[in-house]
Order: structure tokens, then sequence, then C-alpha cells
């Protein structure tokens, strides 16, 4: 039990490689815990191991991880720019999934469907409510397609939105009346 704590935390602090060493050992001390073969695929896919992460999910074999092993193999094969094999998984998994409906829009966008991932990110969400990241993808959408207003308006979200969790990073950014000054950027 202590294990699997830490291991967790090595996953939420972003040491993947940690983590995913600590799950296989999970692994060989509880080979039938399926969510322990997950967490470790999923580990070494946060780690960029993308091969040994493909090859571990493809052996794990349960109907209760079923749609999470699948995304996490299109998470795989977009990251490894295969379009095909990630649209194949896609089909797979359930629709009405936000996270699915974000892969789908990832697709979209690296086709250059600029509109149609617009939308994909915008029901997604819908589902989810404000997240940075889809805020993000909202805006390179609207970029892409020369709608300059609408881009910069999703990335101001993302700054009120920032600003409104942590104020901190709200500072220098009140001039007080006083003309904001430049920090010397050449136009290029």
């Amino acid at each position: 039990r202590q294990m699997c704590i830490r291991d967790s935390c090595y996953y939420h602090m972003g040491d993947y490689h940690s983590a995913s060493r600590m799950y296989e050992q999970l692994t060989k001390i509880c080979p039938n815990v399926e969510e322990y073969r997950v967490y470790y695929a999923q580990s070494m896919y946060k780690a960029g191991m993308y091969q040994e992460a493909h090859k571990l999910s493809s052996l794990i074999d349960s109907d209760q991880h079923a749609n999470r092993i699948v995304k996490l193999q299109a998470a795989i094969a977009y990251e490894q720019e295969e379009l095909p094999q990630t649209k194949a998984f896609l089909e797979k998994c359930h629709v009405d999934d936000p996270e699915v409906v974000v892969l789908q829009g990832c697709v979209l966008y690296k086709e250059a469907n600029y509109e149609a991932a617009l939308a994909k990110f915008l029901e997604a969400t819908n589902a989810l409510g404000f997240k940075p990241d889809l805020t993000y993808n909202i805006a390179l959408c609207y970029y892409r397609m020369q709608q300059y207003g609408p881009s910069l308006k999703s990335i101001a979200e993302i700054i009120e939105k920032g600003i409104e969790e942590h104020p901190e990073l709200n500072i220098g950014s009140n001039t007080e009346g006083n003309e904001a000054r430049s920090v010397g950027n050449t136009q290029v």
C-alpha cells in the first residue's frame, strides 16, 4: 500500500520515469492486479517510452480498463505521428468520452482541418468546463483560421483564470494608469 502511494506521488509530481520503475516493481509483486499494469503503461507513456508503453498496453486484457487502454494506445500512436492508427484506436473508444473528443480534435488539427478541430475542442469544453490546455487548443484553431480576435480572447481567458487561481501571477501587470513599458523586444 505504501509503495502504491509513493508511485502515485511520483506520477503526480511529473517524475514519470520513477513512477514507471515503481509500477514495474508493483506488477512483479502483484501480477494479478491489472490496474498496476495500466498505471505502469501510463507512466511509460508520460515518460516518452512509447514503444514500451504500447507493448505493455497491448498485453493488458481487461474489460474493466478496456476504454482506458484504447485511449492510451491512441495517444501513443498520436505522439508517434501515426494518425491512421490513432484514428483506428479512437473508433474503438466511447464516442461520448470528452478525452476521446479532444484526441479527435487533435487529429483533425494535425490534418489542418481547423474548423472541425475547433468544433471538437468546443464540444469537449462544454463537457469538461474550462481547461487551460483545451482553451489554448481553441486559440490555436482560431489563429490558424486567421480569426485573431477570438484567438486573443481565448488567450486572455487563460490569463484571467490563471490570475484568479494564482494571484501571484498578476505581479507587474498592473501599471496603475502609467503606459505599459516595452521590454525592448524587436519586431522579429
